[in-house]
């Protein structure tokens, strides 16, 4: 055992010897390996540093290049943007100076502008193959398409209106042309109507331009781009040049069956059209406008106006001997009649609606003139506003009139003259009261068709305005005009809209003399954002009378305009509305459906001096979680009011001056 652990310790002692003598070499051979494994890594790496760092100062070298580059182009671009700015300006100016061959010589020099503009923006073309930046690239190759469409609608448009210059008011007729010597005013309206049928060609090119601008800015997406850019809005403008455009063709492509009908509206065609002139007294307002207090008939040839005849409705209602039940809507607040008269008929506040029921039974009166071919309502606005253009007109047996405001009432001259010849008691019996409407459109045609051609701008822009405002509505027999006219919203129509809130508020003088004519109203609209498919609202109507009381007893023999009004309200709403709760109606309010609408149906007085306040809150079915839009449907022969907007806590003030839609982001 002894002998055995001794070779044992001998022979680990030797191996660990040999392992000493050998552990040098294999130390250095260690390390020999060790240090080949680690330059090659090392090696490697150095290579890909250098080769990362050598593309990295490329790419920062290109990035520079192509910036400062973008930066050279951007600001020749910028130089170039301000100057077509410039001359943009003096063409607007130039246009709303009514002077067409300035205007066409800036519009010309702004297409030069644009193509140079064009020409700098090419050089940035290389963007077009880098992935995300080709779409800005895009949106301005896009946004310049549509410019140079648009500049060249409006240079066919001045071209094709120099020809009717002196008509439209504008400088750059021919001498001698329509306003030449011996020219008068139905000539130029003749030649007009004669030679529209030329307009069409150029209608036409001037709308497809307009639709290839509508294409190419429907091609940008505004939610690629900021809210804001130092200050500026970005993305909002960008939606409201695309909704401009679209409303623009809207409006061009309404106006194509209007031109074409138009001839023969005016009887320019060789046959004489017949029309019943109604006027609406706004002072005591009803659905469609006014009370129909008289009415005249007319022939028009030529554009050209032949008065026929003309009377009060109280004495068209003499010789109607239909009984007809007062309708139950009507006959809740309108006590006073058992039986539905002509004068009441234009209970819904849907023109064509109105004149449909009147027609009708106008047709069965004796003695009236056979084959109308339309009838076209006019309201107090109409005389005021053409007077305010004209001035004074003197109608032989009666004296002038004026749009000049008369103390007496803080109204128009005109206004108050007539409340005095037509409604002002007197002892005796007076034969035909409103005999002098008749006269008084005379003399006011009379002095439109003699009035000098500088007046002519004022007047045309005036007859469009009163189109808007419903001051002027138009109803024919003939389908195709009937269409023509509510093309341009000129027809008085109310119809249901899709996917969007709708608010017409119809107010109807009952019993009140003339008291709307000292009455206002203010609204405001809450509105809550939609849940579950709802969205609740409320609407506060503030009605104010800012005269004292006239003294309205028959005996007194005084002028009477402002007394109780009495009146009825119909809030006409989506279908699918429900009412929540009412405030400041005299009754329960009543809840209907009519025409596609629910209708809300209340009543409350007003005294003189007096202030009103109707309060409605309702439910409507709304799905747009994001974007609140309501149709705003002003009633024909109220003046433009201010209506304030708060949605979901944001408030914004409007006013209502013709239909209009309104929207805003929950």
């Amino acid at each position: 055992s002894n002998s055995t652990q001794k070779q044992s310790s001998s022979s680990t002692k030797s191996v660990n010897k040999t392992q000493k003598s050998t552990s040098p070499q294999l130390k250095n051979m260690s390390s020999s390996k060790s240090s080949r494994f680690r330059f090659i890594p090392q090696k490697r790496w150095q290579k890909i540093v250098v080769t990362g760092l050598t593309v990295v100062l490329a790419l920062m070298l290109i990035v520079a290049g192509l910036g400062l580059y973008t930066y050279q182009v951007g600001k020749q671009l910028q130089a170039q943007a301000m100057q077509a700015q410039t001359i943009g300006q003096e063409a607007y100016a130039a246009f709303k100076d009514q002077d067409l061959v300035q205007s066409q010589a800036k519009v010309k020099e702004l297409q030069q502008q644009l193509q140079q503009i064009k020409q700098t923006y090419h050089q940035l073309s290389f963007y077009r193959t880098i992935p995300v930046i080709k779409n800005y690239y895009l949106d301005g190759e896009h946004g310049l398409n549509a410019a140079e469409h648009g500049l060249a609608a409006g240079e066919k448009t001045i071209t094709t209106l120099t020809p009717y210059a002196d008509v439209l008011g504008f400088k750059g007729g021919e001498e001698g042309g329509i306003d030449g010597p011996g020219g008068v005013a139905e000539n130029r309206i003749k030649l007009v109507l004669e030679t529209l049928d030329k307009v069409m060609p150029e209608f036409d090119e001037i709308e497809t331009h307009l639709t290839q601008a509508e294409a190419e800015l429907a091609q940008i997406d505004p939610q690629r781009y900021p809210e804001e850019f130092k200050g500026m809005p970005v993305r909002a403008k960008l939606t409201q040049v695309q909704t401009l455009a679209d409303q623009t063709i809207g409006k061009i492509t309404s106006l194509r069956p209007v031109l074409e009908e138009l001839p023969n509206i005016a009887g320019s065609k060789g046959e004489k059209k017949k029309y019943i002139i109604l006027f609406q007294n706004d002072n005591e307002l009803r659905p469609t406008g006014g009370f129909l207090t008289a009415y005249a008939v007319v022939e028009v040839e030529n554009g050209k106006i032949f008065p026929v005849k003309s009377d009060d409705i109280y004495e068209l209602d003499q010789r109607f001997k239909e009984k007809i039940d007062i309708p139950e809507a009507l006959g809740r607040y309108l006590t006073t009649e058992k039986y539905w008269n002509l004068r009441d008929m234009n209970t819904s506040p849907d023109f064509k609606v109105s004149m449909d029921q009147f027609f009708t039974h106008y047709q069965a009166v004796p003695g009236e003139p056979e084959n109308i071919d339309g009838i076209i309502a006019v309201d107090t606005n109409v005389l005021t506003g053409l007077l305010s253009i004209l001035g004074p007109v003197e109608v032989p047996g009666y004296g002038q009139f004026s749009a000049e405001n008369d103390p007496r009432c803080d109204c128009p001259q005109v206004v108050y003259a007539l409340s005095e010849i037509i409604t002002k008691p007197t002892p005796y019996h007076r034969e035909d009261r409103k005999g002098i409407l008749g006269p008084m459109m005379a003399a006011i045609l009379m002095k439109t068709y003699g009035a000098p051609k500088q007046y002519f701008a004022d007047l045309f822009q005036f007859g469009w305005q009163s189109l808007e405002s419903k001051y002027v509505q138009l109803y024919f027999t003939d389908e195709k005009a009937q269409l023509a006219a509510e093309a341009i919203n000129a027809a008085g129509r109310i119809k249901p809209v899709e996917n969007q809130d709708f608010l017409a508020i119809i107010n109807a003088n009952l019993g009140g003399a003339k008291s709307n004519l000292f009455t206002n109203y203010q609204v405001k609209q809450i509105v809550a954002a939609p849940k579950d498919g709802q969205l609740q609202k409320t609407v506060e109507i503030t009605y104010k009378n800012t005269r004292k009381a006239d003294n309205c007893n028959l005996e007194a023999g005084q002028l009477c305009l402002n007394s109780t009004l009495q009146d009825w309200t119909r809030l006409y709403l989506p279908q699918g509305a429900k009412l929540v709760k009412a405030q400041g109606f005299t009754m329960e309010p009543k809840e209907y459906q009519e025409a596609g609408f629910s209708v809300i149906d209340g009543f409350f007085t007003l005294e003189p001096l007096g202030v009103a306040k109707i309060i409605v809150t309702y439910t409507v079915p709304y799905e747009n979680q994001d974007v609140y839009q309501v149709m705003l449907w002003k009633q024909a022969g109220i003046e433009p009011f201010e209506t304030m907007m708060e949605v979901t806590g944001g408030q914004e003030k409007i006013t209502i001056d013709k239909d209009q839609v309104y929207e805003v982001e929950f």
